[in-house]
């Protein structure tokens, strides 16, 4: 897999999460209108709160269907998922399935944590850094780190 060259640092879009909406994010900015993109995940794998979610019985509890990316006939003629409600290892195969399918992972900085982004009024452009201290920048920036990306843990 190709490592993300570190000296870049200045991109139209960084995306932060490399689950469903991260990889869907890159695949329209960069494929379809051209952008320059970096995705910066947490994780050393795509697959979002389906990556991190890795305990016995871990499964959807919506149908396989709405867990599909429809955007590409090819691709939804590749995958057949083998259950209606697929287990937690079969979403991060389909997951891994797309970002090789599409080259995705090229343009995905994995074990890196976004610490902080501030938005440069002046210069018009957004400034990240990680938990590496590695500093990027960015004309846009979306955060795609979904609802389950933090612990609810009952009081």
């Amino acid at each position: 897999m190709k490592q993300i060259n570190l000296n870049k640092k200045e991109y139209d879009v960084i995306i932060v999460g490399a689950g469903f909406s991260g990889l869907y994010q890159l695949i329209c900015l960069r494929d379809q209108l051209g952008m320059n993109c970096l995705v910066i995940e947490t994780g050393d794998d795509v697959g979002g709160t389906w990556y991190w979610n890795r305990y016995p019985g871990a499964r959807c509890d919506t149908e396989s269907h709405a867990y599909s990316y429809y955007f590409s006939d090819e691709l939804l003629k590749e995958w057949t998922w083998s259950e209606r409600y697929p287990g937690h290892a079969e979403i991060r195969d389909y997951m891994n399935f797309v970002a090789n399918k599409f080259d995705l992972k090229k343009d995905i900085l994995f074990n890196h944590k976004v610490t902080s982004a501030n938005f440069n009024q002046d210069k018009i452009y957004w400034e990240i850094t990680t938990n590496n201290k590695t500093n990027f920048r960015s004309k846009y920036l979306i955060t795609a780190v979904g609802c389950l990306s933090n612990a609810n843990i009952p009081k």
